[in-house]
Protein backbone atom coordinates (compact mmCIF):
# COMPACT_ATOMS: atom_id res chain seq x y z
CA UNK A 1 0.00 0.00 0.00
CA UNK A 2 1.45 3.32 -1.09
CA UNK A 3 1.99 5.52 2.25
CA UNK A 4 2.04 2.77 4.27
CA UNK A 5 4.75 3.71 7.12
CA UNK A 6 4.53 7.34 6.47
CA UNK A 7 1.87 8.24 9.66
CA UNK A 8 4.36 10.00 11.91
CA UNK A 9 5.53 12.45 8.53
CA UNK A 10 1.75 12.97 7.40
CA UNK A 11 -1.72 13.31 8.18
CA UNK A 12 -4.60 13.90 5.74
CA UNK A 13 -3.46 14.58 2.34
CA UNK A 14 0.32 12.97 1.22
CA UNK A 15 3.05 13.60 -0.35
CA UNK A 16 2.85 10.51 -1.75
CA UNK A 17 -0.45 11.71 -4.59
CA UNK A 18 1.66 14.69 -5.56
CA UNK A 19 4.93 12.32 -6.48
CA UNK A 20 5.84 9.85 -9.07
CA UNK A 21 7.86 6.92 -8.85
CA UNK A 22 11.58 6.29 -9.82
CA UNK A 23 12.08 3.08 -11.68
CA UNK A 24 14.74 0.88 -12.99
CA UNK A 25 15.10 1.47 -16.84
CA UNK A 26 13.77 -2.18 -16.68
CA UNK A 27 10.55 -1.50 -14.90
CA UNK A 28 10.51 2.02 -16.93
CA UNK A 29 10.52 -0.06 -20.11
CA UNK A 30 7.78 -3.04 -18.85
CA UNK A 31 5.48 -0.41 -17.54
CA UNK A 32 5.35 1.96 -20.77
CA UNK A 33 5.17 -1.46 -23.01
CA UNK A 34 2.12 -2.27 -20.94
CA UNK A 35 0.61 1.20 -21.02
CA UNK A 36 1.69 2.21 -24.77
CA UNK A 37 0.86 -0.97 -26.62
CA UNK A 38 -0.09 0.14 -30.33
CA UNK A 39 1.63 2.70 -32.24
CA UNK A 40 -1.20 5.51 -31.75
CA UNK A 41 -0.47 5.27 -28.30
CA UNK A 42 3.27 5.47 -28.49
CA UNK A 43 2.82 8.32 -31.43
CA UNK A 44 0.44 10.37 -28.65
CA UNK A 45 2.89 10.30 -25.92
CA UNK A 46 5.77 11.35 -28.11
CA UNK A 47 4.30 14.25 -29.34
CA UNK A 48 3.12 15.06 -25.53
CA UNK A 49 6.93 14.36 -24.81
CA UNK A 50 7.96 17.02 -27.53
CA UNK A 51 5.69 19.67 -27.18
CA UNK A 52 6.72 19.85 -23.26
CA UNK A 53 10.49 19.35 -23.88
CA UNK A 54 10.80 22.05 -26.45
CA UNK A 55 9.15 24.44 -24.26
CA UNK A 56 11.39 23.50 -21.57
CA UNK A 57 14.58 23.74 -23.64
CA UNK A 58 13.63 27.33 -24.29
CA UNK A 59 12.94 27.93 -20.80
CA UNK A 60 16.34 26.56 -20.14
CA UNK A 61 17.78 28.54 -22.97
CA UNK A 62 16.19 31.66 -21.64
CA UNK A 63 18.67 31.42 -18.23
CA UNK A 64 21.26 32.49 -20.49
CA UNK A 65 21.16 36.09 -21.94
CA UNK A 66 21.42 35.72 -25.40
CA UNK A 67 18.85 36.64 -27.41
CA UNK A 68 16.52 33.46 -27.64
CA UNK A 69 15.07 33.63 -31.34
CA UNK A 70 16.35 32.15 -34.45
CA UNK A 71 18.61 29.72 -32.42
CA UNK A 72 20.78 27.65 -33.84
CA UNK A 73 19.99 23.68 -32.96
CA UNK A 74 22.75 20.67 -33.01
CA UNK A 75 20.78 17.25 -32.86
CA UNK A 76 22.20 13.91 -32.70
CA UNK A 77 19.32 11.38 -33.60
CA UNK A 78 19.07 7.63 -33.05
CA UNK A 79 16.41 5.11 -34.68
CA UNK A 80 14.16 4.87 -31.77
CA UNK A 81 11.95 6.98 -29.93
CA UNK A 82 14.54 9.29 -28.00
CA UNK A 83 14.94 10.40 -31.17
CA UNK A 84 11.90 11.00 -32.36
CA UNK A 85 11.03 12.92 -29.27
CA UNK A 86 14.13 15.10 -29.81
CA UNK A 87 12.70 16.07 -33.58
CA UNK A 88 9.32 16.62 -31.73
CA UNK A 89 10.64 18.69 -29.65
CA UNK A 90 12.32 20.96 -32.50
CA UNK A 91 9.10 20.90 -34.40
CA UNK A 92 7.68 22.64 -30.93
CA UNK A 93 10.28 25.10 -30.78
CA UNK A 94 10.14 26.00 -34.73
CA UNK A 95 6.53 26.58 -34.27
CA UNK A 96 7.13 29.02 -31.58
CA UNK A 97 9.38 30.97 -33.64
CA UNK A 98 12.73 30.06 -31.90
CA UNK A 99 14.43 28.25 -34.53
CA UNK A 100 16.87 29.86 -37.12
CA UNK A 101 18.72 27.00 -38.27
CA UNK A 102 18.75 22.81 -37.93
CA UNK A 103 21.53 20.70 -38.62
CA UNK A 104 20.58 16.85 -37.51
CA UNK A 105 23.01 14.35 -37.23
CA UNK A 106 21.15 11.19 -37.70
CA UNK A 107 23.04 7.61 -36.58
CA UNK A 108 20.84 6.05 -39.62
CA UNK A 109 19.45 5.83 -42.76
CA UNK A 110 16.04 7.60 -42.47
CA UNK A 111 14.55 4.01 -44.27
CA UNK A 112 15.92 2.39 -40.78
CA UNK A 113 14.19 4.85 -38.29
CA UNK A 114 11.24 3.50 -36.20
CA UNK A 115 7.93 4.62 -37.31
CA UNK A 116 6.89 7.12 -35.34
CA UNK A 117 10.53 8.49 -35.43
CA UNK A 118 9.95 8.59 -39.09
CA UNK A 119 7.06 10.91 -38.71
CA UNK A 120 8.17 12.93 -36.52
CA UNK A 121 11.12 13.45 -39.22
CA UNK A 122 8.41 14.28 -41.67
CA UNK A 123 6.90 16.96 -39.74
CA UNK A 124 9.91 18.68 -39.33
CA UNK A 125 10.88 18.02 -42.68
CA UNK A 126 7.83 19.86 -43.78
CA UNK A 127 7.72 22.64 -41.12
CA UNK A 128 11.39 23.82 -42.02
CA UNK A 129 12.74 24.68 -45.73
CA UNK A 130 15.63 23.56 -47.27
CA UNK A 131 17.44 26.68 -45.98
CA UNK A 132 16.91 26.04 -42.33
CA UNK A 133 17.49 22.23 -42.25
CA UNK A 134 20.90 19.89 -42.96
CA UNK A 135 20.12 16.35 -42.87
CA UNK A 136 23.00 13.93 -42.60
CA UNK A 137 22.88 10.29 -42.13
CA UNK A 138 25.44 8.11 -41.24
CA UNK A 139 25.29 4.75 -43.80
CA UNK A 140 26.98 1.64 -43.62
CA UNK A 141 30.84 1.39 -44.37
CA UNK A 142 30.20 5.88 -44.30
CA UNK A 143 31.13 6.27 -40.54
CA UNK A 144 34.58 8.10 -41.41
CA UNK A 145 32.68 10.65 -43.76
CA UNK A 146 29.26 11.22 -41.77
CA UNK A 147 31.73 12.11 -38.80
CA UNK A 148 34.39 14.31 -40.90
CA UNK A 149 31.16 16.41 -42.16
CA UNK A 150 29.96 16.63 -38.37
CA UNK A 151 33.38 17.58 -37.21
CA UNK A 152 33.33 20.27 -39.91
CA UNK A 153 30.12 21.51 -39.08
CA UNK A 154 30.76 21.72 -34.88
CA UNK A 155 33.82 23.59 -35.82
CA UNK A 156 33.09 25.74 -38.40
CA UNK A 157 29.81 27.81 -36.28
CA UNK A 158 28.31 28.33 -32.84
CA UNK A 159 25.34 26.36 -32.22
CA UNK A 160 22.99 27.70 -29.42
CA UNK A 161 21.23 24.07 -28.56
CA UNK A 162 22.49 20.76 -28.68
CA UNK A 163 19.82 17.88 -28.80
CA UNK A 164 20.89 14.41 -27.43
CA UNK A 165 18.50 11.98 -29.02
CA UNK A 166 20.81 9.44 -29.81
CA UNK A 167 20.22 6.33 -27.33
CA UNK A 168 17.55 5.48 -25.32
CA UNK A 169 17.17 3.84 -21.86
CA UNK A 170 17.96 0.19 -22.74
CA UNK A 171 21.51 1.10 -23.78
CA UNK A 172 23.79 -1.50 -23.22
CA UNK A 173 27.75 -0.50 -23.11
CA UNK A 174 30.19 -0.37 -24.79
CA UNK A 175 29.44 2.59 -26.92
CA UNK A 176 30.49 1.55 -30.33
CA UNK A 177 31.78 3.11 -33.82
CA UNK A 178 29.32 6.04 -35.00
CA UNK A 179 27.74 6.53 -32.23
CA UNK A 180 30.63 6.61 -29.64
CA UNK A 181 32.60 9.19 -32.83
CA UNK A 182 29.24 11.21 -32.33
CA UNK A 183 29.90 12.14 -29.03
CA UNK A 184 33.35 12.42 -28.47
CA UNK A 185 32.97 15.26 -31.12
CA UNK A 186 30.24 16.53 -29.68
CA UNK A 187 31.59 16.72 -26.46
CA UNK A 188 34.99 18.37 -27.24
CA UNK A 189 32.87 20.96 -29.22
CA UNK A 190 33.66 24.84 -27.99
CA UNK A 191 31.05 25.97 -29.48
CA UNK A 192 27.90 24.83 -28.16
CA UNK A 193 26.05 27.10 -26.03
CA UNK A 194 23.30 24.47 -23.82
CA UNK A 195 23.65 20.80 -24.16
CA UNK A 196 20.27 18.95 -23.77
CA UNK A 197 20.18 14.57 -23.31
CA UNK A 198 16.53 13.30 -23.93
CA UNK A 199 15.78 11.16 -20.80
CA UNK A 200 19.20 10.09 -20.40
CA UNK A 201 22.49 11.21 -21.36
CA UNK A 202 23.69 8.69 -23.95
CA UNK A 203 26.13 6.51 -22.33
CA UNK A 204 24.30 6.32 -19.91
CA UNK A 205 21.67 3.74 -18.55
CA UNK A 206 21.73 0.56 -15.80
CA UNK A 207 25.02 -0.02 -17.44
CA UNK A 208 27.05 2.84 -18.63
CA UNK A 209 30.30 3.60 -20.71
CA UNK A 210 33.05 5.40 -19.75
CA UNK A 211 32.11 7.75 -22.37
CA UNK A 212 28.62 9.74 -22.20
CA UNK A 213 26.68 12.55 -23.50
CA UNK A 214 27.89 15.86 -21.65
CA UNK A 215 24.57 17.10 -20.50
CA UNK A 216 24.27 20.89 -18.74
CA UNK A 217 20.28 19.33 -18.29
CA UNK A 218 18.72 16.19 -18.76
CA UNK A 219 14.80 16.02 -19.37
CA UNK A 220 13.12 12.64 -18.04
CA UNK A 221 10.04 12.02 -20.19
CA UNK A 222 6.89 10.59 -18.91
CA UNK A 223 9.27 8.16 -15.92
CA UNK A 224 12.25 9.25 -13.85
CA UNK A 225 14.86 6.32 -14.30
CA UNK A 226 17.36 5.50 -11.73
CA UNK A 227 20.50 5.90 -13.36
CA UNK A 228 19.65 9.77 -13.28
CA UNK A 229 20.30 9.12 -9.25
CA UNK A 230 23.74 8.07 -9.69
CA UNK A 231 26.58 10.48 -8.12
CA UNK A 232 29.14 8.51 -10.84
CA UNK A 233 27.29 10.28 -13.68
CA UNK A 234 26.23 13.83 -12.24
CA UNK A 235 28.67 15.99 -14.53
CA UNK A 236 27.18 14.15 -17.98
CA UNK A 237 23.62 14.23 -16.61
CA UNK A 238 23.60 18.43 -15.28
CA UNK A 239 20.58 19.72 -14.27
CA UNK A 240 17.42 17.13 -14.18
CA UNK A 241 13.85 18.37 -15.18
CA UNK A 242 10.81 15.98 -15.07
CA UNK A 243 8.53 16.09 -18.09
CA UNK A 244 5.10 14.79 -16.67
CA UNK A 245 2.78 13.44 -19.45
CA UNK A 246 0.11 11.58 -17.66
CA UNK A 247 1.12 8.04 -17.15
CA UNK A 248 0.51 7.69 -13.52
CA UNK A 249 -3.09 8.42 -12.11
CA UNK A 250 -2.08 5.45 -10.03
CA UNK A 251 0.99 5.50 -8.40
CA UNK A 252 2.76 2.25 -8.28
CA UNK A 253 4.27 2.16 -4.71
CA UNK A 254 8.08 3.36 -5.06
CA UNK A 255 10.57 4.09 -2.05
CA UNK A 256 12.23 6.51 -4.55
CA UNK A 257 9.89 9.04 -6.11
CA UNK A 258 10.10 12.44 -7.85
CA UNK A 259 7.78 15.77 -6.81
CA UNK A 260 5.64 16.56 -8.97
CA UNK A 261 4.17 19.99 -10.12
CA UNK A 262 0.37 19.23 -7.88
CA UNK A 263 2.35 19.73 -4.63
CA UNK A 264 1.33 23.18 -5.01
CA UNK A 265 -2.25 22.97 -5.35
CA UNK A 266 -3.47 23.74 -1.67
CA UNK A 267 -1.60 26.58 -1.96
CA UNK A 268 -3.55 27.86 -4.98
CA UNK A 269 -7.02 26.98 -3.71
CA UNK A 270 -8.82 30.38 -2.98
CA UNK A 271 -9.25 30.62 0.82
CA UNK A 272 -12.94 31.19 2.56
CA UNK A 273 -14.15 34.21 3.02
CA UNK A 274 -15.00 33.94 6.81
CA UNK A 275 -11.01 33.04 8.45
CA UNK A 276 -8.95 35.30 10.25
CA UNK A 277 -5.50 35.40 11.04
CA UNK A 278 -5.33 32.37 13.35
CA UNK A 279 -6.81 30.21 10.63
CA UNK A 280 -3.46 30.33 9.28
CA UNK A 281 -1.51 29.09 12.13
CA UNK A 282 1.39 30.95 14.56
CA UNK A 283 4.71 30.79 13.32
CA UNK A 284 7.83 31.40 16.04
CA UNK A 285 11.46 32.41 15.22
CA UNK A 286 14.21 32.17 17.18
CA UNK A 287 17.05 33.14 15.36
CA UNK A 288 19.51 35.78 14.29
CA UNK A 289 22.88 37.68 15.94
CA UNK A 290 24.45 41.00 15.87
CA UNK A 291 26.61 39.48 13.52
CA UNK A 292 23.88 37.74 11.41
CA UNK A 293 20.76 40.10 11.44
CA UNK A 294 20.75 39.29 7.27
CA UNK A 295 19.90 35.31 7.39
CA UNK A 296 17.22 36.27 10.39
CA UNK A 297 15.24 39.23 8.12
CA UNK A 298 15.25 36.96 5.05
CA UNK A 299 13.75 34.12 6.83
CA UNK A 300 11.33 36.37 8.66
CA UNK A 301 10.20 37.73 4.91
CA UNK A 302 10.08 34.68 3.24
CA UNK A 303 8.04 32.96 6.29
CA UNK A 304 5.85 36.31 5.76
CA UNK A 305 5.10 35.48 1.75
CA UNK A 306 4.07 31.79 2.91
CA UNK A 307 0.75 32.80 3.81
CA UNK A 308 1.02 32.16 7.37
CA UNK A 309 -1.02 34.39 9.11
CA UNK A 310 1.18 35.57 12.49
CA UNK A 311 4.63 35.68 12.60
CA UNK A 312 6.68 36.64 16.08
CA UNK A 313 10.25 36.57 15.95
CA UNK A 314 12.66 36.54 19.33
CA UNK A 315 15.71 38.13 18.25
CA UNK A 316 18.87 39.94 20.14
CA UNK A 317 18.21 43.24 21.55
CA UNK A 318 20.48 45.25 19.07
CA UNK A 319 18.74 44.18 15.95
CA UNK A 320 15.43 44.14 16.98
CA UNK A 321 14.22 47.94 16.20
CA UNK A 322 16.22 48.41 12.89
CA UNK A 323 14.45 45.04 11.35
CA UNK A 324 11.30 45.89 13.14
CA UNK A 325 11.25 49.18 11.28
CA UNK A 326 11.76 47.17 7.51
CA UNK A 327 9.15 44.10 8.64
CA UNK A 328 6.71 46.01 10.55
CA UNK A 329 4.47 42.92 9.42
CA UNK A 330 6.25 40.08 11.80
CA UNK A 331 5.81 40.96 15.92
CA UNK A 332 9.21 41.48 17.41
CA UNK A 333 10.46 40.38 20.73
CA UNK A 334 13.75 41.86 21.86
CA UNK A 335 15.87 38.82 23.77
CA UNK A 336 18.98 39.38 25.83
CA UNK A 337 21.94 38.82 24.08
CA UNK A 338 25.39 37.45 24.99
CA UNK A 339 28.45 40.01 24.76
CA UNK A 340 29.10 39.18 21.28
CA UNK A 341 25.43 39.31 20.36
CA UNK A 342 23.86 36.17 20.49
CA UNK A 343 20.63 34.66 22.22
CA UNK A 344 21.63 34.20 26.03
CA UNK A 345 20.59 31.96 28.10
CA UNK A 346 18.84 33.86 30.69
CA UNK A 347 16.19 35.17 27.92
CA UNK A 348 14.27 31.05 27.80
CA UNK A 349 11.79 33.25 30.56
CA UNK A 350 10.37 35.17 27.52
CA UNK A 351 8.85 31.81 25.95
CA UNK A 352 6.40 30.96 28.48
CA UNK A 353 3.96 33.28 27.46
CA UNK A 354 5.01 32.96 23.12
CA UNK A 355 5.61 29.28 22.86
CA UNK A 356 2.30 27.91 24.06
CA UNK A 357 0.30 29.90 20.91
CA UNK A 358 2.86 28.47 18.70
CA UNK A 359 1.81 25.99 15.58
CA UNK A 360 5.05 26.30 14.40
CA UNK A 361 9.28 27.25 15.60
CA UNK A 362 11.95 27.66 13.54
CA UNK A 363 15.50 28.01 14.94
CA UNK A 364 18.81 28.47 13.25
CA UNK A 365 19.36 31.26 10.85
CA UNK A 366 22.19 33.47 11.94
CA UNK A 367 21.92 32.41 15.10
CA UNK A 368 26.15 31.82 15.28
CA UNK A 369 27.96 29.15 17.41
CA UNK A 370 28.14 30.54 20.88
CA UNK A 371 28.18 27.78 23.12
CA UNK A 372 25.32 29.57 25.01
CA UNK A 373 22.91 30.01 22.06
CA UNK A 374 23.37 26.53 21.23
CA UNK A 375 22.60 25.53 25.34
CA UNK A 376 19.76 27.62 24.70
CA UNK A 377 18.49 26.52 21.70
CA UNK A 378 18.73 23.13 23.20
CA UNK A 379 16.22 24.25 26.39
CA UNK A 380 14.16 25.65 23.65
CA UNK A 381 13.73 22.75 21.88
CA UNK A 382 12.81 20.43 25.04
CA UNK A 383 10.07 22.93 25.75
CA UNK A 384 8.47 22.66 22.16
CA UNK A 385 4.98 21.17 21.83
CA UNK A 386 4.92 22.47 18.38
CA UNK A 387 6.58 21.43 14.89
CA UNK A 388 10.10 22.29 14.36
CA UNK A 389 11.97 24.04 11.49
CA UNK A 390 15.86 23.18 12.06
CA UNK A 391 18.49 25.57 9.68
CA UNK A 392 21.87 26.23 9.75
CA UNK A 393 23.79 27.19 13.36
CA UNK A 394 21.06 25.23 14.76
CA UNK A 395 21.84 21.62 13.38
CA UNK A 396 23.68 19.97 15.47
CA UNK A 397 23.28 16.75 17.16
CA UNK A 398 23.14 17.91 20.82
CA UNK A 399 19.95 20.01 19.04
CA UNK A 400 18.51 17.36 17.22
CA UNK A 401 18.90 15.17 20.17
CA UNK A 402 16.53 17.36 22.42
CA UNK A 403 13.35 17.00 20.12
CA UNK A 404 10.54 15.20 21.06
CA UNK A 405 8.44 17.20 18.43
CA UNK A 406 8.22 16.49 14.62
CA UNK A 407 10.73 18.23 12.58
CA UNK A 408 12.25 19.11 9.34
CA UNK A 409 16.01 19.65 9.26
CA UNK A 410 17.01 20.97 6.08
CA UNK A 411 20.81 20.58 5.84
CA UNK A 412 23.69 21.17 3.41
CA UNK A 413 25.75 18.11 1.77
CA UNK A 414 28.39 19.32 4.62
CA UNK A 415 25.88 19.88 7.48
CA UNK A 416 24.76 16.60 6.99
CA UNK A 417 27.81 14.50 7.27
CA UNK A 418 28.49 16.08 10.18
CA UNK A 419 24.92 15.66 11.73
CA UNK A 420 25.04 11.58 10.69
CA UNK A 421 28.88 11.12 11.19
CA UNK A 422 29.35 10.34 7.50
CA UNK A 423 32.94 9.92 6.28
CA UNK A 424 33.43 12.20 3.12
CA UNK A 425 33.80 9.23 1.23
CA UNK A 426 30.68 7.68 1.78
CA UNK A 427 28.74 7.43 -1.30
CA UNK A 428 25.15 5.75 -0.48
CA UNK A 429 23.99 8.97 0.40
CA UNK A 430 20.27 8.02 -0.19
CA UNK A 431 20.60 5.13 2.31
CA UNK A 432 22.09 7.47 4.87
CA UNK A 433 18.95 9.65 4.47
CA UNK A 434 16.85 7.08 4.96
CA UNK A 435 18.56 5.42 8.48
CA UNK A 436 19.00 9.01 9.74
CA UNK A 437 15.01 10.15 9.32
CA UNK A 438 14.04 7.05 10.51
CA UNK A 439 16.27 6.75 13.72
CA UNK A 440 15.24 10.88 14.45
CA UNK A 441 11.87 10.29 13.19
CA UNK A 442 12.21 13.64 11.67
CA UNK A 443 12.11 14.64 7.62
CA UNK A 444 15.28 15.53 5.99
CA UNK A 445 15.73 18.06 3.26
CA UNK A 446 19.20 17.42 1.80
CA UNK A 447 20.06 21.12 0.11
CA UNK A 448 21.54 20.73 -2.70
CA UNK A 449 21.60 20.87 -7.09
CA UNK A 450 18.92 18.37 -6.96
CA UNK A 451 17.34 18.72 -3.56
CA UNK A 452 16.13 15.15 -1.67
CA UNK A 453 13.48 15.04 0.90
CA UNK A 454 13.63 11.95 3.35
CA UNK A 455 10.75 10.55 5.41
CA UNK A 456 11.78 7.06 6.74
CA UNK A 457 12.00 4.37 4.21
CA UNK A 458 10.96 7.10 1.25
CA UNK A 459 12.77 10.05 -0.38
CA UNK A 460 11.54 12.89 -2.98
CA UNK A 461 13.94 14.18 -5.47
CA UNK A 462 13.06 17.66 -6.33
CA UNK A 463 13.78 18.74 -9.87
CA UNK A 464 13.03 21.96 -9.74
CA UNK A 465 15.40 25.22 -8.86
CA UNK A 466 19.12 26.05 -10.41
CA UNK A 467 22.13 27.72 -9.85
CA UNK A 468 20.30 30.99 -9.09
CA UNK A 469 20.38 29.16 -5.68
CA UNK A 470 23.80 29.14 -5.29
CA UNK A 471 24.07 32.36 -3.49
CA UNK A 472 24.05 33.07 0.44
CA UNK A 473 20.54 33.52 1.95
CA UNK A 474 18.51 30.96 -0.95
CA UNK A 475 18.74 28.53 2.50
CA UNK A 476 17.23 31.27 4.51
CA UNK A 477 14.90 31.69 2.45
CA UNK A 478 13.76 27.96 2.27
CA UNK A 479 14.07 27.59 5.90
CA UNK A 480 11.32 30.55 6.17
CA UNK A 481 9.15 29.61 3.46
CA UNK A 482 9.06 25.77 5.24
CA UNK A 483 8.44 27.28 8.63
CA UNK A 484 5.75 29.58 7.45
CA UNK A 485 3.86 26.68 5.71
CA UNK A 486 4.89 24.31 8.46
CA UNK A 487 3.08 26.48 10.71
CA UNK A 488 -0.41 26.28 8.62
CA UNK A 489 0.00 22.66 8.28
CA UNK A 490 1.69 21.02 11.36
CA UNK A 491 0.45 17.83 11.12
CA UNK A 492 1.71 16.82 7.70
CA UNK A 493 5.82 17.55 7.51
CA UNK A 494 6.22 15.44 4.49
CA UNK A 495 3.77 17.44 2.78
CA UNK A 496 5.36 20.52 3.50
CA UNK A 497 8.84 19.48 2.97
CA UNK A 498 7.86 18.67 -0.53
CA UNK A 499 5.95 22.03 -0.95
CA UNK A 500 8.47 24.19 -0.34
CA UNK A 501 11.38 22.49 -1.71
CA UNK A 502 9.73 22.76 -5.15
CA UNK A 503 8.08 25.58 -4.70
CA UNK A 504 11.66 27.55 -3.39
CA UNK A 505 12.66 25.63 -6.66
CA UNK A 506 10.62 26.92 -9.55
CA UNK A 507 10.79 30.49 -7.81
CA UNK A 508 14.32 30.32 -9.09
CA UNK A 509 13.69 28.72 -12.10
CA UNK A 510 11.20 31.78 -13.22
CA UNK A 511 13.57 34.30 -11.70
CA UNK A 512 16.48 32.67 -14.15
CA UNK A 513 14.00 33.28 -17.12
CA UNK A 514 13.24 36.66 -16.26
CA UNK A 515 16.26 37.97 -15.42
CA UNK A 516 19.14 35.12 -16.31
CA UNK A 517 21.36 33.63 -13.20
CA UNK A 518 24.07 36.50 -12.88
CA UNK A 519 22.93 40.24 -13.02
CA UNK A 520 20.59 39.55 -9.80
CA UNK A 521 20.76 39.38 -5.94
CA UNK A 522 19.24 36.47 -3.60
CA UNK A 523 16.39 38.55 -2.39
CA UNK A 524 14.65 38.53 -5.89
CA UNK A 525 13.52 35.48 -5.25
CA UNK A 526 10.72 36.61 -3.30
CA UNK A 527 9.21 38.63 -6.21
CA UNK A 528 8.65 35.29 -8.48
CA UNK A 529 6.85 33.02 -5.27
CA UNK A 530 3.23 34.31 -6.45
CA UNK A 531 4.27 33.62 -9.95
CA UNK A 532 5.82 30.48 -9.20
CA UNK A 533 2.64 28.79 -7.67
CA UNK A 534 0.81 29.27 -11.23
CA UNK A 535 -0.57 25.73 -12.41
CA UNK A 536 1.77 24.03 -14.30
CA UNK A 537 5.20 21.65 -14.51
CA UNK A 538 8.68 22.92 -15.65
CA UNK A 539 7.75 24.22 -19.34
CA UNK A 540 4.40 26.08 -18.81
CA UNK A 541 3.62 28.82 -16.24
CA UNK A 542 7.19 30.62 -17.26
CA UNK A 543 7.04 31.37 -20.50
CA UNK A 544 8.28 34.81 -20.94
Amino acid sequence: MIGEGLGQWTEGRSALSASHPIMSCEDAAEFERGLLDSDSKIWEAMQSVGQLLGRGILNEYRFTRYAPEKLSVFAMVGKGHNGGDALLAIDEMANCGAVGEVFLAIAAPLTELKLNTKKAFDLLQKRLDDDTLTVVCCRANGEQSWLSEIEQALQSQTFDICLDGLLGMQFKPPLRGAARGLIERVNDASGIRLRVAVDLPSGIGTESDDLAFQADVTFATGVFKQPLLARAYEDAIGCIRYLDVGFFDENPSSGERVIVDSILDPLRARRPAHTDKRSYGSLLIIAGSRGMPGALMMSVRSALQSGVGLVTVCAPECVVAQLAVQLPEAMWIPWPETPDGGLALEGLYLLRSIQSKATALLVGPGVGSERETIEMLVEAIRQSTAPVVIDADALRREVLAALEVPFIATPHLGEFRRIARLDSTDDDLEAALRHFSCERSGVVVLKGPNTRVAAGDHVFMNTTGNSVLSRGGSGDLLAGMAAGLLAQSPSNPLEVACQSVYWHGKAADVLAVRKGQVALRTTDLLDYYSEALKVGGYGEGVDA
